[in-house]
């Protein structure tokens, strides 16, 4: 959704013509990151509220752009509309206690990782997570290792994601079947 000009004109119609203009310029020659950054200065500048889903998915779109650590703090100041769709809500970092793989799913691709709760469906509870790897000096790893969408207390409902696969894991917790 945020690899194309669709995708990021819907994130940069958030805002009034000029700066999404300014969003989408640098959409065009390359400068995805400055333009995240753009988009959320702006944002926060002119006090625009948006919906719960639009910051998820400014919160994956910083992610897939590796600007999640910068942004997300950001994006979750953002004023929140008050007839925001409520579907799902990007859990904030203080609540995001990272929880072992094996606690989470049974594949063994999550045997050595820790999960990091991430975004969260308010209707039926799954959770899109980010797992990681932790380094030897015991901060997590940098990049996701895996993104997962669990259930807590349902094991068997995990999916796995790969390392580039933010978008794809992200669009499967918003077309959640147990919601529909």
């Amino acid at each position: 959704m945020t690899d194309d000009a669709g995708g990021w004109q819907q994130l940069a119609d958030l805002l009034p013509p000029v700066d999404a203009q300014e969003v989408m310029d640098c959409w065009a020659i390359g400068e995805q990151e400055a333009g995240l950054d753009i988009l959320v200065a702006s944002l926060l500048r002119r006090e625009t509220p948006i919906s719960d889903r639009s910051r998820a998915q400014l919160a994956v779109t910083a992610e897939v752009w590796g600007q999640r650590e910068a942004l997300e703090p950001k994006i979750i100041q953002c004023r929140r509309h008050a007839d925001g769709d409520g579907d799902v809500r990007v859990i904030a970092p203080a609540d995001a206690v990272p929880v072992p793989g094996p606690v989470i799913g049974s594949q063994r691709e999550l045997a050595e990782q820790l999960v990091v709760p991430w975004i969260a469906c308010t209707s039926c509870q799954q959770v899109l997570g980010r797992a990681h790897t932790r380094e030897p000096w015991g901060d997590l790893s940098y990049l996701a290792t895996h993104y997962v969408l669990f259930s807590p207390g349902a094991v068997a409902r995990t999916r796995l994601f790969g390392p580039s696969a933010a978008n794809e894991a992200f669009a499967a917790l918003i077309s959640c079947t147990i919601c529909q």
